[in-house]
């Protein structure tokens, strides 16, 4: 395990810099940024940009000897590379934040052997900065949280709403669905996380920036996040693309796999072991 001392060193700086770029991203809320689609359905804007920018600038000099991987920088080989990688999404839910809402955060994470070893997510429209190191709990705004204990399907879920469906209902007796679903994944996790809510289930694909920080968030306060398979994340490697998340407390996360098999009937098997 990475010494506690260096761990705790790198989340203090990943939690500054969130912070700053936070900072910095209600700025650009205010004045109002440019945005355009870099793929159908896929907007950026100048505030990705420039919160991209500055965590690179306040990162990479702290800590040159690590590497680099964020949804706004070209993919470099040979940055993600190195031992230790920062895992970037400057502006997570940047939908959000060009309709003036409220579930958009920062997340950032280091990555060790396809592990994240620290992460820090900040909600600024709250004030809210959610973060953990390997070993040392899950802190929001330096108060240790864990998930909620639920150990039944009649739980607080976000999640799709084709999941969810009136159709589909019978699969989930007495679930409390969240109608509002915050459009950072992130920060969907980090509720859970801090146990505002249950659960979060994502069935369609995520990048690596989207989910690293916040997979640590959930582990350190006692929870379980796998993809949609079950099968535990490994970030940064030779594809960042990841087959959905589900992430709970350990007694509700096979509850919930168990369930969605049912559901999805053939979209979704139990992973080979």
């Amino acid at each position: 395990m990475p010494d506690a001392n260096d761990l705790d060193a790198d989340l203090a700086l990943i939690s500054d810099v969130a912070r700053e770029a936070g900072e910095l991203s209600m700025h650009w809320l205010k004045k109002g940024a440019r945005s355009w689609d870099k793929s159908p359905n896929n907007p950026v804007t100048e505030a990705d940009i420039a919160c991209n920018d500055l965590i690179a600038r306040r990162l990479r000099p702290a800590r040159p000897d690590y590497g680099w991987l964020s949804e706004e920088t070209r993919d470099n080989a040979q940055d993600r590379s190195q031992k230790r990688v920062f895992v970037v999404d400057p502006i997570d839910g940047t939908k959000a934040f060009v309709n003036g809402e409220t579930g958009f955060c920062v997340s950032i994470a280091i990555i060790e052997d396809g592990a994240p070893i620290a992460g820090a997510v900040y909600n600024p429209n709250f004030d809210e900065l959610v973060g953990a190191r390997m070993g040392g709990g899950t802190r929001m705004n330096g108060v240790r949280v864990d998930v909620r204990d639920a150990d039944n399907l009649a739980c607080s879920m976000i999640g799709q709403p084709d999941v969810f469906a009136r159709g589909n209902a019978h699969y989930w007796p007495d679930l409390r669905l969240i109608d509002e679903v915050p459009n950072a994944m992130a920060w969907r996790m980090s509720l859970v996380a801090v146990g505002h809510w249950d659960a979060t289930v994502a069935l369609n694909e995520k990048s690596d920036w989207d989910l690293a920080a916040a997979v640590l968030l959930i582990q350190e306060a006692g929870g379980v996040a796998t993809d949609r398979r079950g099968r535990p994340f490994v970030f940064n490697g030779q594809s960042v693309i990841q087959k959905g998340a589900i992430a709970a407390g350990a007694a509700l996360h096979p509850l919930i796999m168990d369930r969605l098999r049912h559901w999805a009937g053939q979209q979704i098997r139990p992973a080979r072991t």
